[in-house]
This record gives structure tokens, C-alpha cells and sequence, in this order.
């Protein structure tokens, strides 16, 4: 493969050159003209480009230079679809894009962080907040300023960062043992942000979220006749030392209520006494959001005095959520929400390589939530993540029995249909059939829980993370096949039209149940559970 860019920033060649290195097309040569264009979107591009042979030739147009990134996304798409030429003017509905690594549990390793930047560019996402929950800097040591090895850190991630259209903001949470009339409080986290400064980064976040709602300092409970008050002065603070070093520095604010009508006392009190240009984080109504709409974000904008920037807690999986996967679409997000708010953040999983999965799809949403599509988004996901076709069909059949998330979608869409044709047959008397359809589909599942096991699945790392939903994913197998052997056993009454059975069969069925209800994971929605519950009725009613 042979690449060559002219016109470009030094910036833009730096992007080219990163996103080029670790593609396989060896057979093109691409030729890339860079001019300053006037996209019909902000922050968005024009691409035009065409092919003869092994020629690729294309003309890319921007007005800002990180916009690159998303115009050679498309190009690569073009170019692996069979069209020969392209002509677009594209670019992203939502203004602020990406991730925010806010939740409980164990963070996100380094070289995940880094990966993940890579992703991000992918999706077409600009924004990555790293503010993990449970790790001492963030909460708990924040009046310390930053060591070496996490300057180093961070310095590392802002350049892979910077490479891939993403900007870092690194977040404080001083809320657990603040002094918010001190002003040498307000240095401390000044003190940070200015290390952060200096290595690159110009959005920087002050998060009020999971703290005493109530004044604990004496000295601030006579300063100050609320939280809210104390919130807004505290934050402005930091803000007026914050544009010293950059007046186009960025501060995003989670405030203490984060969820809820939008149009809480609260919200009010300190959205009125904000500086305009520092932007508030919410997460709808709940704190997961099943739907996010622009009548809600309307109420917000008029309590606070400025749009929502959603911290969309999608498909985060945290605390009594940890026995579930969230690894489906984003679902029940508003066409044209852009228009009233800043933008959105998703908190992903613990599990970083499942949580790539919805990422994808929430990229899509934000980068054109008209034609948004949930479930082609999806099966695109996979093709994006997973490149050998065999390990994608097979992670595919697994992670369709876990689609259920806090958004909606059918849990185990795939198991369903297998349940649909196996109880239409049991209905009808047909018990040999049915028995041999759900035999015939755990079988499945059994081989396919090998394979993904076996060291011929390509991605090993993504089973590790995995692998407790795996061993439930056998067990719904193993349930499968036991439903079809006693479906077998039994009889049929035809004048009743009912099953016919004894306490026998009563009672492998409610062992098949308490085999997986004793794994703490959750896998199949009520798939499972609910038809062998009618049967297991059904027998003891004859």
C-alpha cells in the first residue's frame, strides 16, 4: 500500500499517517489532496474521490483539521465497498462526541485507554472523559498534585488522543472532603488542571456527583445558604483561574443532581449562577436513561440557563448491575436531540472490549441520529470489531442471547424464534418434534461454546472478559437439551389439547430451572425460565 497526502497540516499528515499504519491493502496506491473547504456541518468534511485499478484518488475538504480523522473513515469505507467513485459532504449532528470512563469498579487499564482512543476515532467520537470511580487520584487524593508516572500517563494518552480527532479531559471529584469556601481548595484542583494544561489538554472536568447532599464545614455552613451556592462559587473559581492559562479553555461540571425532570431547585440555584460557558453534564430523567428526549432536555435548558451535555449512563454495568452484559444497540435516543444539547458522553462497561460493541452504535447515533439504524448499526458493530467471519458468527450467536439492556431490545432475540417453533409443535402434540428442536438448538450452543473457548477463536482477550457469561451460556445449553429430552417423555392428551405428565418430569423441569438460576449471571432475559415455568404448570394441572 502506498500513501501520499499533500496540502496538509503537519497536524492532518500526523492523523493520515496513523490511521494508515495498521490497514492491510497492499494492491492500492492512494493519493490524498487536502483543501480548505466550507462543510455543511461543523466539524464536518467533503470527500470526493474515485478509483481506476489500483488507483485511488481523492480530494478531502475541511475547515477544522482534526475533521480528517472522520473524512478518512469514509474513504476507507468507500474503498472497501465495490463503488468507484464517492462524492460527500458529510459531518456530525452532535457537537461533543465520545466517552466518559466514570463508573465503579476496576478501571480501564493503560493500554485499554489506548486502544480505546483508537476506537473512538474510528466511531467518529471527539471527546474522551477519563473519570474512574474507584481509583485513588479521583476522589480521594485529590488535593495532591499528580505524580510523574501519571503525568506520563496522560501525556502518552493525549497524544494518541490528538492523532485520533479525540480530545482528553481528565477529571477532579473534590466533593467528598471539599472546603468550598476555602480558596486553597480551589488552587489544589487548579494545581492539576494546570499540570494537565501543560501537557496538552484544554477541557477539564470538576464532577460534584455521589456526595453528601448537606454543608459539612462549619466555615461553609456560614458562608453559604445552600449547596447549590457553594457548587457555583467553588466551580467559578476554578473557572477564573482556568482562562488565565487558555480563554479557550473548556470546564464540564457533573452537578451533585444528575438526573431527575431537569427542573430540580438544585438546577436551578446553580445553573443561574454558572458562568455561561461552563457546561453541565445530566443523565435524563434516571440515572439510566431508557430514553433520552428533546422535551426533557427543553426543561433543562430553561432551569439551567443552558443545554444538557449528556453523561449517558449506556451501557455502563456497575455496581448491582455487574451480573449483566448491556453489549446491544443504544435504543431510545431522540432524532435531533443535537439541536438541544452540548453533546454526549456514554459511561461504558467494565468490560472494555464488550462495551466497543454498543460504542460503535452510539457513534453512529451521534454522527447522524436521523438515519440512525439500532440494529444494522449493530451487526455493523461486529463487522468493524471482529474481522474473521467464523469468530464473528460465533461471537454473534452468544452475544444474541444478551441483548437486553437499560434501553430496551429483545434479550435473546435468536432463542425466542427457537421457542416460538418448538412450542407451536408442543401445542399441537407434536412432542417428538419439539424435543428435537430444542435438543438440536443447545446442541448448537454446546459446539459453540467450544469453539469460542478453543484457541482458534482470534479474540481471546474478548473471552476473558466473558467467560462467566460463557459458563452460563452453556448451562442454557445443557437446560435446552434437558427440556427436550422430558418434552420426549411426556404425553398428550388430545381431547384436553394439553400435555400429559407426572411428578417425574415436574421435577427434572424445576432442576433444568435451578441449574440456571444458581449462576449469578444474567444471560436469556426470561427466554428460558418462562416457558418451562407454563410447562411445569401445565403438568401439575393434569
Amino acid at each position: 500500500m502506498s500513501i501520499t497526502m499533500s496540502g496538509a497540516s503537519a497536524l492532518q499528515n500526523e492523523i493520515n499517517n496513523a490511521f494508515w499504519a495498521d490497514k492491510n491493502l497492499p494492491e492500492l496506491t492512494i493519493d490524498i489532496v487536502v483543501t480548505q473547504s466550507t462543510p455543511t456541518k461543523t466539524d464536518g468534511f467533503t470527500l470526493n474521490a474515485s478509483r481506476l485499478g489500483t488507483i485511488v484518488s481523492a480530494t478531502i475538504g475541511t475547515s477544522e483539521e482534526s475533521s480528517i480523522r472522520y473524512a478518512l473513515n469514509a474513504l476507507l469505507k468507500w474503498i472497501k465497498s465495490a463503488n468507484t467513485s464517492i462524492s460527500l459532504d458529510d459531518g456530525p449532528d452532535f457537537s461533543l462526541r465520545g466517552v466518559v470512563e466514570g463508573f465503579y469498579g476496576k478501571a480501564w487499564s493503560h493500554q485499554q485507554r489506548l486502544r480505546g482512543l483508537k476506537l473512538f476515532g474510528d466511531f467518529n467520537m471527539n471527546t474522551y472523559f477519563m473519570a474512574p470511580k474507584d481509583v485513588p487520584w479521583q476522589r480521594f487524593n485529590w488535593r495532591a498534585a499528580f505524580d510523574s508516572e501519571f503525568l506520563d500517563l496522560t501525556h502518552e494518552l493525549i497524544l494518541a488522543g490528538r492523532l485520533n480527532a479525540i480530545d482528553i479531559a481528565v477529571c477532579v471529584s473534590p466533593g467528598l472532603s471539599v472546603k468550598y469556601s476555602d480558596q486553597e481548595d480551589v488552587l489544589a484542583v487548579v494545581r492539576r488542571y494546570k499540570q494537565l494544561f501543560d501537557l496538552g489538554a484544554r477541557h477539564f472536568g470538576l464532577l460534584w456527583d455521589d456526595i453528601a447532599w448537606e454543608l459539612s464545614h462549619p466555615e461553609d455552613i456560614d458562608t453559604y445558604v445552600s449547596t447549590a451556592t457553594a457548587h457555583a462559587d467553588f466551580t467559578n473559581r476554578v473557572w477564573a483561574e482556568l482562562v488565565k492559562l487558555d480563554s479557550r479553555t473548556s470546564l464540564t461540571v457533573c452537578p451533585m443532581h444528575y438526573s431527575g425532570r431537569g427542573n430540580e431547585p438544585y438546577l436551578q440555584e446553580i445553573g443561574r449562577q454558572l458562568h455561561s460557558r461552563i457546561n453541565l453534564m445530566w443523565t435524563g430523567r434516571s440515572i439510566c436513561s431508557e430514553y433520552l428526549d428533546i422535551s426533557d432536555a427543553v426543561i433543562f435548558e430553561r432551569t439551567t440557563m443552558r443545554p444538557p451535555l449528556y453523561w449517558d449512563n449506556f451501557p455502563v454495568n456497575d455496581g448491582s448491575m455487574q451480573k449483566n452484559l448491556f453489549i446491544g444497540p443504544v435504543r431510545g435516543r431522540e432524532v435531533g436531540l443535537q439541536k438541544y444539547s452540548v453533546g454526549l458522553l456514554s459511561n461504558p462497561m467494565l468490560q472494555f472490549e464488550m462495551s466497543q460493541f454498543p460504542l460503535f452504535t452510539i457513534g453512529d447515533y451521534l454522527w447522524n441520529s436521523t438515519d440512525y439504524d439500532a440494529d444494522l448499526s449493530w451487526e455493523r458493530s461486529l463487522v468493524h470489531l471482529i474481522a474473521n467471519e467464523k469468530d464473528r458468527l460465533a461471537l454473534r450467536s452468544f452475544m444474541r442471547t444478551s441483548m437486553g439492556t437499560v434501553v430496551g431490545g429483545d434479550p435473546a432475540p435468536d432463542l425466542r424464534a427457537i421457542f416460538r417453533v418448538g412450542v407451536t409443535a408442543w401445542r399441537a402434540g407434536e412432542l417428538e418434534r419439539s424435543g428435537d428442536v430444542f435438543i438440536s438448538a443447545g446442541q448448537e450452543m454446546i459446539e459453540n461454546h467450544t469453539y469460542l473457548n478453543s484457541p482458534s477463536f482470534s479474540r481471546p482477550e474478548m473471552i476473558l472478559e466473558i467467560s462467566q457469561w460463557l459458563e452460563k451460556y452453556l448451562i442454557g445449553a445443557e437446560v435446552l437439551v434437558g427440556l427436550g429430552h422430558v418434552l420426549k417423555s411426556c404425553g398428550f392428551d388430545a381431547k384436553k389439547g394439553a400435555i400429559t405428565g407426572g411428578q417425574m418430569q415436574i421435577a427434572e423441569l424445576g432442576a433444568l430451572i435451578e441449574s440456571l438460576q444458581a449462576h449469578r449471571k444474567n444471560l436469556f432475559g426470561d427466554q428460558i425460565e418462562g416457558p418451562i415455568n407454563e410447562l411445569m404448570a401445565e403438568l401439575a394441572s393434569f
